[in-house]
């Protein structure tokens, strides 16, 4: 009798130290909305299925490169597998830019969710017409990368000092463009 008592006491005891722990989970959702509100936005951009807006001031580098890109002080906001999503100092377009042998990435924030993404650079296109997929390139200054007939995508490349966030909204109103959207890294799978 005396050790269920025992045992009844300890669970209850284990179940109000868990009723403690619970607040931290909405504490720490409650800090990221109000990191996410200090965050300047830029354009809207239209994702695949969501919608997105440019986060002027913060960008990504792959993890290694921090230092070289002149972000080793930098406030990291979260990791993407490999990159790094940090608020930078000045407020730049949504360029995918160099700095020496690294990779800096624009950002956005996903309006529905709150969650971060990284603009890759590249646009997936659906044109309406398959055969149209060189002109659409030639037209907009976009390098082609790879064509899936099959499907009937195409992605592109946006080249250097070009706004993808622009880039994206001009592809969209193109009458021989069914859909256009670029690329966002939202959620990163890691091996186990």
């Amino acid at each position: 009798m005396n050790i269920r008592f025992a045992a009844l006491g300890l669970a209850f005891a284990a179940s109000l130290a868990f009723a403690q722990e619970a607040p931290k989970p909405a504490k720490a959702k409650a800090e990221r909305a109000a990191m996410l509100q200090t965050l300047q936005r830029g354009k809207a951009i239209k994702g695949s299925r969501e919608q997105y807006q440019h986060l002027p001031e913060v960008f990504a580098a792959e993890s290694n490169a921090m230092d070289s890109v002149g972000a080793g002080g930098a406030l990291v906001l979260e990791t993407k597998g490999r990159l790094v999503l940090y608020r930078g100092g000045a407020a730049a377009a949504a360029q995918v830019a160099r700095v020496g042998a690294a990779t800096i990435y624009p950002t956005v924030v996903n309006v529905r969710t709150g969650t971060l993404g990284v603009l890759t650079g590249t646009l997936v296109v659906k044109p309406k017409i398959m055969g149209d997929a060189a002109a659409i390139a030639g037209s907009h200054g976009l390098e082609t990368v790879k064509e899936y007939p099959q499907l009937r995508a195409v992605f592109y490349r946006v080249k250097a000092n070009m706004d993808i966030a622009d880039v994206a909204a001009v592809l969209q109103a193109d009458i021989r463009v069914e859909t256009a959207y670029p690329e966002i890294i939202e959620h990163v799978r890691l091996p186990k």
